[in-house]
């Protein structure tokens, strides 16, 4: 009588494949994400306030205000939007007329809302603060 081969049971190399290809798949998986999420941290997003005016000793400031900020951070900028509002209404009243004519002025003031929105709200999602429109005048709005 012939002898019959034993039957091989390939289960265990089938599990073994398996779970090496949910592994590889795990890591891609995880280095796309944290590539994205990196990618994200780097892209740059701007958001317009609504305009800021004041009027104050004779003089009337008006500006257009747009905030840099990562991508990352853009949704805690757009729900701050009205605390940035009133922040960059504060350094308008504080800003000197005068100043603002001087060469580098505007980017002083730029400087100073940014700095002044990021100390008082205790974050560093601002990146830069942009006016897009500026306008000074003596006399009140």
């Amino acid at each position: 009588m012939p002898q019959q081969q034993p039957v091989r049971d390939f289960s265990l190399v089938y599990t073994l494949v398996g779970t090496l290809m949910l592994l590889i798949v795990g890591f891609a998986l995880t280095w796309f994400y944290l590539q994205q999420r990196e990618q994200r941290q780097w892209e740059t997003h701007y958001l317009t306030l609504p305009p800021v005016a004041i009027s104050r000793d004779g003089h009337s400031m008006a500006a257009t205000i747009a905030v840099r900020t990562s991508a990352a951070d853009a949704g805690w900028v757009a729900g701050n939007k009205h605390k940035l509002q009133q922040i960059a209404q504060g350094v308008l009243m504080e800003a000197d007329p005068q100043r603002m004519q001087a060469p580098g002025g505007l980017l002083a003031l730029q400087a100073s809302m940014r700095d002044a929105i990021n100390a008082m709200l205790q974050s560093t999602s601002v990146q830069e603060i942009l006016l897009t429109d500026f306008l000074l005048s003596e006399g009140d709005l």
